[in-house]
């Protein structure tokens, strides 16, 4: 029987902590005023980059989809895209680094947007071997934008 007033003990005082830690987080004060709120009176952080953001991002799913053609033509002993498979792996990793830079507003997203726009004009040169291909003309395109956006940051 002791055991059983044990266990009652030992789960009373962690529901007394729970919800102790939970009061304690209901009194905890939002209210820090940096002078930059919305009109709703939240926190106002806009984004500094959002263009590249969304150019970035396009860039990871045209890539991702390209990836995935030359993958197809892979598994059919067709290695006539593989340099396009290289360089379009290169873009989504790096494009995937400077989407997240530039959304949470990195102070190095100009150093990286340096770097990112060599890896788009790779990509967009290697896409542009296939202009019959829907996924590497997509690619390309969104490649060519990222490089323009990157650049704009970079300067």
């Amino acid at each position: 029987m002791e055991r059983r007033r044990f266990i009652a003990a030992g789960m009373m005082a962690g529901l007394a902590t729970s919800v102790g830690a939970s009061a304690k987080a209901a009194e905890h004060d939002h209210s820090h005023d940096h002078g930059s709120t919305t009109a709703a009176g939240g926190h106002n952080h806009p984004p500094i980059y959002a263009a590249l953001t969304k150019a970035s991002g396009d860039c990871v799913e045209t890539g991702q989809a390209c990836l995935r053609h030359c993958f197809g033509m892979i598994a059919m002993n067709d290695t006539s895209m593989v340099a396009c498979m290289k360089s379009v792996t290169d873009l989504i990793h790096a494009c995937t680094a400077l989407q997240s830079m530039a959304a949470l507003n990195s102070p190095h997203t100009r150093a990286m947007a340096r770097a990112v726009a060599e890896v788009c004009t790779a990509c967009e040169t290697e896409c542009s071997k296939f202009p019959d291909n829907a996924e590497c003309r997509a690619c390309r395109d969104s490649c060519r934008a990222c490089a323009a956006e990157c650049k704009k940051i970079a300067a």
